[in-house]
């Protein structure tokens, strides 16, 4: 069989008559330090699928696309990496496994039947292209926005007869949403639960896509400081709501694609009855409280942002019973968070600040700001912990590397900040944000 198939959370295994190429495969463990785990479960046939690919391709270091408990997945094969500024997965992986550094928009044959091309972006995310039997294209945005490369990916894709979006389309937990203002919960975009469907027709057209799949978002909370969060998670039914046959095909979220037939069958795992499970288990006890060294790393960590001086003031750690404060300038504006010892000192060591945010039981208090974005998160997270980009020198040279390897960047990082600027002004009224945000798809397409 030549064609695909979808499985898990973002997980995509091509084949030429046997398993081929397998893209993030989360398979074994619990990411964001227990936070998540999987909505479904994956199959047997499916995980002997993945475990039997040539090639893994790892699109960004969020532990739901490379998760460190499946990493016996990846011994003998060969993993495929985007050419990032600063290598930090390609790096840290290639002391142990065989992998290859894809240079951005450059074809790779991997088999007869099937080439690749991979997109790095500023955001440190990855994007790929997957040509195969050289009428099907598979467009794997994942989790991310392919910034920098939108009009050349465009005229790629809209030359192929079967055309598929693989996405991140869900009413938006995948992010830091346990958010407070003045002790009180600020309620995320995604409590408004507006239809994906629309999203779908919107990206596809975007994309000149004709067929599009639910992708890269297939969790639930089960840690039981976060299990509120499913409150906001998208329901895998709800994924078609208000979603417009007449503009394209939004098939089932896990399939087998026969590219020779035309033709899918429905793959239909089980739901997993996740058992809620204490954060203890995951070494988080909310009663520690920091160590003098704990202290010193985390005033240590935060003192080499050059960007966060210029727009905070603070950030006041409570932990245990007790305050930390890190001054970071003379401003009133500050973050006040809430979390376990354990797992915040393991992000900081690690450089994995994402995992904190992304797990939703840290509390974050914002103090005279409207939100984490976008002046903590990406600067803290992307460019710093993925990039390596701290200092004033160190962001200028992060944003001339993708200047000058990216062939759309000015026109993309236009978008981008025509967006932050909408939100920015709106913030307090979330239901003409999204009549904006749908203007602005309509002006920029």
């Amino acid at each position: 069989m030549i064609g695909f198939e979808t499985i898990g959370n973002a997980t995509v295994t091509v084949f030429d008559d046997q398993p081929l190429l397998t893209t993030d495969p989360w398979v074994f463990g619990n990411p964001y330090f227990g936070s998540w785990g999987h909505k479904y479960k994956i199959p047997n046939e499916q995980i002997e699928n993945i475990k039997k690919s040539k090639y893994i391709f790892l699109s960004h270091g969020h532990p739901d696309h490379i998760d460190p408990d499946s990493f016996n997945i990846f011994k003998n094969k060969t993993l495929i990496i985007a050419d990032h500024h600063g290598d930090r997965i390609y790096n840290d992986l290639k002391k142990d496994y065989n992998c290859i550094k894809l240079k951005s928009n450059t074809w790779l044959e991997i088999s007869k039947n099937v080439r690749i091309k991979t997109f790095a972006d500023w955001n440190q995310d990855s994007s790929l292209i997957i040509e195969i039997f050289k009428k099907n294209i598979l467009f794997n945005l994942n989790d991310g926005g392919a910034l920098g490369w939108s009009k050349t990916i465009k005229d790629l894709i809209k030359g192929y007869d079967n055309k598929f979006l693989l996405k991140l389309v869900n009413w938006g937990d995948a992010d830091m949403i346990n958010l407070y203002n003045n002790n009180h919960f600020i309620l995320p975009m995604a409590a408004n639960k507006s239809p994906c469907g629309e999203s779908y027709n919107y990206y596809m057209k975007k994309w000149n896509c004709n067929y599009a799949i639910p992708f890269s978002s297939m969790h639930s909370y089960i840690r039981e400081d976060s299990i509120k969060m499913n409150e906001f998670a998208t329901p895998l039914n709800l994924h078609y709501e208000n979603f417009n046959q007449k503009e394209g095909n939004l098939l089932p979220a896990f399939i087998r694609w026969d590219c020779e037939k035309n033709d899918f069958f429905e793959i239909n795992p089980p739901e997993n009855s996740n058992e809620i499970r204490p954060a203890l288990d995951f070494g988080d006890n909310w009663s520690d409280e920091l160590e003098l060294d704990d202290e010193k790393d985390l005033n240590d960590y935060f003192q080499k942002f050059y960007h966060l001086k210029k727009i905070f003031g603070f950030i006041n750690f409570r932990i245990g019973n007790k305050d930390f404060n890190i001054k970071l300038s003379n401003r009133k504006e500050g973050i006040k968070i809430e979390t376990p010892r354990n797992s915040l000192m393991f992000a900081i060591r690690n450089n994995i600040f994402d995992d904190i945010l992304i797990g939703n039981f840290a509390k974050f208090e914002l103090v005279n700001v409207s939100s984490l974005y976008p002046d903590f998160n990406p600067y803290v997270t992307k460019y710093g912990d993925n990039g390596n980009a701290r200092s004033k020198n160190e962001l200028k040279q992060y944003f001339d590397y993708y200047k000058f390897n990216s062939a759309n960047y000015w026109m993309d990082f236009l978008k981008v900040k025509t967006e932050e600027i909408i939100r920015t002004k709106l913030k307090d009224y979330k239901k003409i944000y999204s009549i904006a945000r749908s203007t602005k798809r309509n002006f920029f397409k």
